[in-house]
């Protein structure tokens, strides 16, 4: 069965998200693709969600800018209201089901706190596909919502200020530099290759050469040193939209990361692809959760500007 979020969810969702304040007046909307990763949707979904928030005069689109959350003047929707029919209709269902009074005071009760002591955690990325596995990666390490941001949408944004904690893959720190106020805040996350991406690598062993491909210096750099451990041959570096395409021909390996933009016609010019996938290293996911705690502790214990910590 389908159950993927269709306009009128992705609307209210988001909705929801500007009457509570959690996308305040003047903030920027992430991306439709990092949202219908958030979601589970797809972005023309989310496209069309947005339009009619900016039909309702919620949203303002700035071309090549992206999409604002703007003041509504007029008392066209009142956050009270839209809160109370929705608990109505979720209550009305309860009782149907045959909840008590007593037992719907505790199911509130007991959603309240847990509701007051979320965090707002954010994953920033490089690409979408990454984004969203390393989002899940997170979440599913911590137990907490966690919210990603793509770096090429993240210009003018200070990320420390939104979120109570900001956690990056440690060779996109120097990215997010410009994004924060303090980069010693930042958590940096410990991402190793997928045992199936290692298993390949160590596959073509007998191969005399192979060539890893990123889109920039450092990540080429990045990716000749995770292959070199466990590849003994010549490892020759491309540099998508900086080194000449026609590199790549005839390579006998090819190795990149989701965030190289390969030719279309690159599995014929080729022998192997591999594509490397992330995950969380073992031994530091025991700790994310302590380590985020003690970031929004001590960010609450200096008082970081623009967030409130209870």
């Amino acid at each position: 069965m389908d159950v993927t979020p269709g306009v009128d969810e992705v609307h209210q969702r988001l909705l929801d998200r500007i009457l509570t304040g959690y996308y305040p007046v003047g903030s920027r909307l992430p991306s439709c693709r990092a949202l219908a990763a958030e979601f589970g949707s797809n972005s023309s979904t989310v496209d069309r969600a947005i339009g009619r928030l900016a039909s309702g005069g919620r949203v303002r689109t700035i071309p090549r800018r992206g999409n604002f959350v703007q003041e509504v003047q007029e008392a066209a929707v009142d956050a009270r209201s839209v809160v109370a029919a929705q608990l109505d209709d979720v209550l009305l269902r309860a009782r149907r089901l045959g909840f008590s009074g007593g037992e719907l005071t505790t199911m509130v009760q007991v959603a309240l706190e847990r509701v007051d002591s979320m965090r707002r955690i954010a994953v920033v990325e490089c690409n979408p596909r990454d984004l969203r596995q390393v989002q899940e990666l997170v979440q599913r390490a911590i137990d907490v919502e966690v919210q990603p941001v793509l770096l090429s949408e993240a210009g003018g944004r200070v990320l420390d200020a939104e979120f109570d904690a900001v956690a990056v893959p440690i060779f996109h720190l120097n990215d997010v530099a410009d994004l924060v106020r303090d980069l010693d805040q930042v958590i940096d996350l410990n991402l190793v290759a997928s045992p199936t991406a290692l298993r390949q690598l160590i596959g073509v062993r007998n191969v005399e050469r192979l060539v890893v491909v990123a889109p920039s210096a450092r990540g080429v750099q990045w990716m000749t040193a995770l292959v070199g451990q466990y590849f003994p041959g010549q490892i020759d570096g491309v540099e998508i939209g900086r080194d000449d395409p026609a590199l790549l021909d005839g390579a006998p390996v090819l190795v990149v990361n989701n965030a190289a933009q390969l030719p279309p016609d690159i599995a014929d010019r080729v022998g192997r692809i591999i594509a490397i996938e992330w995950e969380l290293d073992g031994r530091f996911t025991t700790a994310l959760r302590a380590r985020v705690e003690n970031v929004i502790s001590e960010r609450a214990f200096v008082g970081v500007p623009g967030r409130s910590v209870s």
